[in-house]
């Protein structure tokens, strides 16, 4: 039996294509309604307004723009990234405008489901007259989809989510345990070519994502890490005022991604900001891998790329650090898109320059950081590809390495046109990088451009005194530094392996030794990334505000392929030479072996052999019960200085009702102060001084704030030292304070 590909509306029929979107927004309006009148159906309304919001802004987009044959890959990326960003924008035009017109309730459900209902009617309006001619619908083969290789994928998500049930409310990590097995095992099968054949690679990529995002996104029932808890206090105002206040001095406030974004998605699918970016931003962020796996595949081949999807997914970070950056998560979709456009010649050069402008400004207000590394590589690969096309430039090069290195002058041979064909044209170039100083420049007091300059002026005062000073380059910090045990010590190792690969696949990429076909453009990042990594490594201060982990994690977006092709070459390398045939069966085994080794990789990564072993177990999803049990206490306070206990989010709101808002609150220190106060007290930054062992005084009718470490552990932390203190050293700083509120691992005093 066949059905009609739901994901390629694109290439339906105008008015069955007409009928489904329409369908969606009254069901919508329908669904909101009943809301109204307190008739509510579990999940109806977050399933029907996630599917309204996400897909149909951009698969209307893409009707309007004849882009017709993407396949489901394409179809989905490039229409939910033309959905977001056509929100982002909407929602801005929205909060600038309305107030001229006497509305002050500008990011509400009402105001909002109105404006999105008339763009989306508009949109429909300007698909049909642009495109009611073409109908060639995709078919799918329904016994495909309830075959056994797609049920089996599609349960790794089910064990995730059921896991994290039975981690929050009996911790037990049986199901989550079983869960990366299952990811290990996805990992050889596709290697070894059994089971799961190559057109479900991709559907293998999305799941493995979504399981591993989910795995420790859902862990809680309250947000965890650092910034998040930001990024939830400035949406929490602009879901109190109804309108977002661009004035707010904050990097964070001046990323839409955070401020209009996340409110748009609680209101249209009635939840709360906690889970908008528990459930529906790593959903989003899943799409990422999926980016790389077409990118890679464009470029490489279906296994190669898919390999490489696997190494980006193992890699911690993936799944720890930036599910507590809900603005990294919108931005590195947004980025990928972006490459994804650069190594996707099959669109026509007009529609794709329209991509490239509205993802390239998207990218500008999603994260500042992660923006600021794309318009270095941007305009250095423009300068590149431009000094490569000057004439004179070509045969110094010429000269050059025809001297020193005939090989790599292949590389100048045939440099790129400077048009918009290819993507990197200096009119792209000049829109990103004019339309991100500008919204840098006047929106939120220039924070975010005083904050780059900040970073190049350290960097520019401490390169040569502190150059490669392991004290002041964190990613040498890391190198040298002492880990927990032998295991931890493996682990270590493993990424220098891992990283050392990535350096052979670039030098075979620059000597032109490989079968691979990159764009020149991607070459051109892939030289730049490379190039940042080892900045992070040698200067100063470069990777300080982003931390090296996060920045190398960013890089691999590029490199990831680099580390499989760079595999390979060692592999062929040490088993011998031979002719075609017994190179490609090489190659082959290669892979096998390589499989074997990310599945290592991720069992370290993921803390699952920490887990078996009981060694200084670090994984908030897998170990939480044996980091409660455990008597490290530099363990202990990772665990609690990252997940929120209950008892914090019960104290905060508390105190939030009650304390005079003339009053500071006194509390221990976490990565820049943010913690239960900021995200569910709604309490600014400014109002929580820090509390630590070299505090000499405490302002009078102020409040003390303790947390669970300071309460059961009896130890605080000052982050900005790295250093743990017993409470003990500063008990008498309370003497004289009576305490107003208690629930047993969370305490107040006035």
């Amino acid at each position: 039996m066949q059905l009609t590909n739901p994901i390629q509306m694109n290439d339906w029929g105008i008015k069955d294509f007409l009928k489904l979107v329409l369908a969606i927004q009254f069901t919508m309006w329908g669904v909101i309604g009943l809301d109204l009148i307190n008739i509510q159906i579990p999940i109806i309304r977050q399933f029907i307004g996630f599917i309204y919001i996400t897909f149909s802004p951009g698969i209307l987009l893409l009707r309007i723009l004849k882009l017709h044959k993407l396949g489901n890959i394409r179809t989905l990326l490039y229409s939910i990234g033309l959905s977001i960003s056509a929100l982002m924008f909407t929602g801005l035009l929205m909060n600038t405008a309305f107030p001229f017109f006497g509305i002050e309730r500008t990011i509400s459900l009402f105001p909002l489901m109105i404006i999105i209902s008339a763009v989306i009617l508009v949109l429909c309006v300007l698909s049909y007259l642009s495109d009611n001619e073409y109908a060639n619908p995709a078919l799918i083969d329904l016994s495909e989809v309830l075959s056994a290789p797609v049920l089996f994928l599609c349960s790794i998500p089910f064990a995730a989510i059921f896991g994290t049930y039975l981690i929050n409310f009996y911790d037990n990590n049986i199901f989550l345990m079983f869960m990366i097995v299952e990811i290990a095992v996805v990992a050889l099968l596709i290697a070894f070519d059994k089971f799961i054949p190559k057109n479900l690679y991709p559907l293998a990529v999305i799941t493995v994502a979504i399981s591993l995002l989910y795995h420790t996104s859902l862990i809680s029932m309250y947000v965890w890490g650092y910034d998040i808890h930001s990024e939830i206090y400035y949406s929490e105002i602009v879901m109190r005022d109804f309108q977002w206040d661009a004035t707010i001095p904050s990097n964070i406030n001046a990323m839409l991604s955070t401020v209009i974004l996340a409110p748009i998605y609680s209101n249209i699918c009635s939840m709360s900001l906690t889970w908008v970016f528990k459930i529906i931003y790593p959903l989003l962020f899943a799409l990422v891998p999926l980016c790389l796996y077409r990118i890679f595949q464009i470029q490489t081949n279906d296994k190669i790329a898919f390999l490489s999807c696997v190494f980006f997914m193992s890699i911690f970070t993936f799944y720890t650090e930036t599910l507590a950056l809900a603005r990294q998560q919108i931005a590195e979709l947004f980025l990928t898109l972006l490459v994804l456009l650069m190594v996707d010649k099959n669109i026509d050069k007009t529609k794709r320059s329209f991509m490239l402008i509205a993802f390239g400004i998207s990218l500008a207000v999603s994260h500042y950081g992660l923006n600021y590394i794309y318009m270095f590589c941007l305009f250095s690969a423009w300068l590149m590809l431009a000094l490569g096309e000057n004439q004179l430039i070509q045969k110094i090069m010429k000269k050059f390495y025809s001297t020193f290195g005939g090989k790599i002058y292949n590389s100048f041979e045939h440099p790129i046109s400077l048009n918009i064909d290819g993507t990197i044209s200096s009119t792209f170039v000049l829109i990103v990088i004019t339309f991100s100083i500008a919204w840098y420049m006047y929106v939120s007091n220039s924070s975010a451009l005083n904050e780059i300059v900040n970073i190049g002026n350290k960097i520019a005062t401490s390169i040569f005194a502190e150059f490669l000073n392991p004290q002041a380059v964190q990613g040498l910090d890391i190198i040298f530094s002492q880990t927990a045990s032998p295991l931890h010590n493996a682990a270590k190792y493993l990424h220098l392996i891992s990283q050392f690969f990535i350096v052979i696949g670039v030098v075979t990429l620059v000597m032109k030794n490989n079968k691979m076909k990159f764009e020149r453009e991607y070459e051109a990042f892939v030289l730049l990334n490379l190039a940042i990594c080892f900045a992070a490594i040698a200067l100063p201060h470069f990777a300080s505000s982003l931390r090296t982990t996060r920045l190398y994690a960013m890089t691999l977006i590029i490199l990831s392929p680099f580390f499989v092709i760079g595999w390979i070459k060692i592999f062929t390398k040490l088993v011998g030479f031979g002719g075609n045939s017994r190179m490609e069966l090489r190659e082959k085994n290669s892979l096998k072996v390589l499989s074997a080794f990310l599945v290592i990789f991720l069992l370290f990564n993921s803390g699952w052999i920490y887990e078996i072993a009981k060694d200084h177990p670090n994984s908030i999803a897998l170990s939480k019960k044996s980091i409660s049990e455990c008597s490290d206490i530099n363990t202990i306070v990772s665990f609690y200085t990252t997940v929120t206990p209950e008892q914090e989010v019960f104290s905060a709101i508390w105190i939030s009702n009650k304390r005079d808002y003339k009053e500071k609150i006194y509390a221990t220190y976490n990565d820049f102060r943010v913690h239960a106060l900021t995200s569910y007290g709604i309490v600014p930054i400014s109002e929580t001084p820090i509390l630590t062992n070299t505090t000499n005084d405490i302002d009078e009718e102020s409040y003390i704030y303790l947390q669970r470490l300071n309460v059961i552990e009896g130890v605080g932390t000052d982050w900005y030292q790295g250093t743990i203190y017993s409470m003990n050293e500063i008990y008498h700083l309370f003497e004289g304070k009576r305490k107003i509120y208690s629930n047993g691992a969370s305490v107040i005093y006035k």
